[in-house]
């Protein structure tokens, strides 16, 4: 297990790792990174050279999702219409039996 210093340099302490204990430990350090999901800064000497870091999340926070659908236009009078389209689409829709019962 390599030795992790808080970097107290910053606001926001940061993870670092000597380069030579990420030699020796890179697996360790992968999995730590992946697992906290934190930043682990890589130093040379007293120098800060890299920054080993998780990928980017994409898609859409699902806690943010409320504030997308209240902020949708609403459809007013198209709504009935609308119903009215689903039903005949579902009318003429051809569904097979349920195999399962």
């Amino acid at each position: 297990m390599f030795n992790v210093k808080i970097n107290d340099m910053t606001e926001s302490a940061h993870d670092t790792i000597t380069a030579t204990e990420l030699v020796r430990n890179l697996s360790i350090a992968i999995d730590k990174v992946r697992i906290t999901g934190q930043s682990l800064y890589i130093t040379k000497g007293s120098q800060t050279v890299a920054e080993l870091r998780p990928p980017p999340k994409f898609g859409f926070p699902i806690n943010k999702l409320a504030g997308l659908l209240t902020s949708l236009p609403k459809l007013g009078d198209d709504a009935s219409a609308m119903s009215k389209d689903q039903e005949a689409i579902r009318r003429q829709a051809y569904l097979p039996n349920n195999p399962w019962g």
